[in-house]
């Protein structure tokens, strides 16, 4: 079987674990690359994979981050 190159905004929800409504919204702000064929909005698959890696938070800001929230908390 061919591996799908576009999903639907079902597709694509149930793919990414979230609501066809929160997608719709995202489109509407131009967060996630997406085609509009005649009120059809369609996604590629491997341009969303880029885009939520564009999203990938890196641990260690994440930790310097926990530091200065603790740091600034207790003024030290």
């Amino acid at each position: 079987m061919p591996v799908k190159e576009f999903l639907s905004i079902k597709e694509l929800s149930e793919y990414l674990g979230v609501k066809p409504k929160t997608l719709y919204s995202w489109v509407s702000k131009g967060v996630l690359p997406h085609y509009r064929i005649e009120g059809l909005i369609l996604f590629k698959k491997q341009e969303i994979a880029q885009k939520m890696n564009s999203y990938k938070v890196e641990e260690d800001i994440l930790i310097d981050r926990k530091v200065k929230e603790f740091e600034d908390e207790f003024s030290l």
